[in-house]
């Protein structure tokens, strides 16, 4: 995995647990190596919904430069 593709995926999960409700937001949190099912299926959810955007966001970059910031 390139250092971009790992920096997108980073951003990508911050973003989709920030939007997550309250509950959602309290499990990924609070609880992140919990086994109960509700929890599995909630970290399933947005490590699911964090990689379908991380690789959009590829795909929108894809050709373009970029440059790091200073």
């Amino acid at each position: 995995m390139s250092e971009r593709m790992a920096k997108l995926y980073e951003k990508a999960w911050n973003q989709t647990v920030q939007d997550l409700n309250d509950w959602k937001k309290n499990i990924i949190i609070n609880h992140p190596l919990s086994t109960d099912r509700v929890h599995l299926d909630v970290s399933r959810e947005v490590a699911h919904t964090a990689s379908l955007l991380a690789e959009q966001w590829e795909r929108e970059l894809e050709g373009k430069v970029t440059t790091p910031a200073p």
